[in-house]
């Protein structure tokens, strides 16, 4: 996968614009089957909690099915604390490779999100991605997200699209 610099870029722009348009089934169809979500707690001040398996998290969804549940929830008004939906304005900067081992490929970005949320008013949040993206069916697709919250208290409600 050398030199797909500017595939992996389009890949997170592309994934940051489908969530901002609320496009779920074109959202989910950047992931592989296998694919991970995590977004881990803050342990400590300093601390991440680093074992998803063991640990306390923020969201946590293994497998496309999962992902395809929380999907669902959205787009079915069954998420009623995420009601109405927010508009969402993701920007995705910093995106850098980490490693590449020739199946796989970390690549580490940073991130802002604007959310409107109707019954909330405007809210910020940052933080950074590491992606692993896999080729599969000669494109690049999503195995594995992890996001990475400054926040360490959330003040309302978080949601997939939201992050």
């Amino acid at each position: 996968m050398k030199n797909n610099k500017i595939k992996m870029e389009n890949l997170l722009y592309l994934e940051a614009d489908l969530l901002d348009r609320q496009q779920w089934s074109d959202w989910s169809a950047l992931y592989v089957e296998d694919c991970v979500i995590w977004v881990p707690a803050w342990d400590s001040e300093e601390v991440l909690v680093d074992d998803p398996e063991i640990s306390v998290n923020m969201m946590y969804l293994v497998g496309k099915p999962a992902l395809e549940a929380r999907l669902h929830r959205i787009a079915s008004d069954d998420a009623y604390a995420s009601l109405p939906l927010a508009r969402t304005m993701h920007a995705v900067t910093n995106i850098r490779v980490v490693e590449d081992r020739g199946a796989e490929i970390d690549v580490s970005s940073k991130f802002t999100v604007l959310s409107l949320e109707p019954r909330r008013g405007k809210s910020w949040r940052g933080g950074w991605y590491d992606h692993t993206l896999v080729e599969e069916g000669g494109a690049l697709r999503i195995k594995r997200k992890k996001i990475t919250l400054l926040e360490d208290v959330i003040d309302g409600t978080v949601d997939l699209y939201q992050i």
